[in-house]
């Protein structure tokens, strides 16, 4: 989704860069707060675009695998991979902690590694923390904040 609509605020940003030349240059009914409300405009497109855009490109390399050994976690781009692998059991806890930015999980290792997800990291990062917790024999603790 992030893709799509990555994609879609782009093309706009560019509507709005052809908008932009069109108040820029009019034939008549030239106003200069026109023009930098469609700058501001487009300018805001494109970043929140690019940024979206960004952001499914990193989600699209990120993968989790869960086999009979453990948890293998798949981070970076296709040329810099970062796996970081937990066998199930050394696996001491399946977190949660709400906040104001959102839900997050914590997969916590007996030699004190932590992989954190959210919603940016993986789809559905719940569903995963269940699997996880269940295969590990751990319950989900939620922490306060």
């Amino acid at each position: 989704m992030l893709a799509i609509f990555g994609a879609v605020l782009l093309a706009t940003a560019i509507g709005k860069f052809v908008l932009t030349i069109t108040v820029a240059f009019p034939l008549h009914g030239y106003t200069f707060t026109r023009v930098i409300n469609v700058f501001e405009w487009a300018f805001a497109t494109a970043f929140s675009g690019w940024a979206m855009w960004i952001q499914a490109s990193q989600m699209s390399h990120y993968v989790a695998v869960l086999d009979a050994s453990g948890v293998d976690f798949r981070f970076g781009s296709k040329k810099n991979k970062r796996d970081i692998v937990f066998v199930w059991d050394q696996i001491t806890a399946v977190q949660h902690k709400r906040s104001a930015a959102g839900k997050s999980y914590r997969v916590v290792s007996t030699d004190e590694r932590v992989v954190e997800f959210t919603v940016f990291t993986f789809a559905h990062p719940k569903k995963l923390a269940t699997q996880i917790a269940k295969f590990s024999n751990r319950p989900i603790q939620e922490l306060k904040f």
